[in-house]
């Protein structure tokens, strides 16, 4: 029999804490189905759905709780698999102004669009003559509606501004 739950936690750790809990994970017979795990600096903010033999799960749970430098939380999870449907990766290119993430998420929630994991940059850009200016570029996962084309997102989107770019990946 397998359980499957939630690990949250924030704090301050290294890709080499990461790596040792997947490596306990694995020790004990499970997995990890779902992981966002991010990283500014030495700050941590990670979300880790969890399957493993029901058997092993407190010594799993443990290994998170017991991490010095992480405020832990474990809820129990649906014991079913993460949802497999089509989901959809674009990368959206444009000059960096003001309300620029509020636009996008507006026009992706606007058609029932559900926004799995949206990573934001802006890159400043210093030219010549004292003119700089900085670029936002983002890399979003989303699953549509049945009743909704990737294309007519992506030429939405682009329609924010004249510079916007949108990249269908893989």
């Amino acid at each position: 029999m397998t359980t499957t739950f939630i690990a949250n936690f924030v704090g301050k750790a290294t890709p080499a804490t990461i790596k040792q809990l997947a490596a306990i994970t694995h020790e004990n017979g499970g997995k990890w189905l779902i992981s966002k795990v991010n990283f500014i600096e030495e700050q941590v903010a990670a979300v880790i759905k969890v399957e493993l033999p029901t058997q092993n799960a407190a010594i799993v749970k443990d290994a998170f709780k017991q991490q010095p430098d992480l405020l832990v939380e474990i809820v129990n999870a649906d014991n079913s698999k993460h949802n497999t449907e089509q989901i959809y990766q674009l990368r959206l290119d444009a000059n960096d102004r003001a309300g620029i993430v509020n636009e996008i998420t507006h026009v992706l929630d606007g058609q029932g669009i559900n926004i799995l994991d949206m990573d934001c940059q802006r890159v400043f850009i210093a030219g010549g003559g004292g003119i700089s200016s900085s670029l936002f570029t983002s890399t979003i996962a989303l699953r549509l509606p049945s009743n909704v084309a990737i294309e007519d997102v992506a030429k939405e989107l682009e329609s924010l501004s004249e510079d916007t770019r949108v990249i269908l990946e893989g």
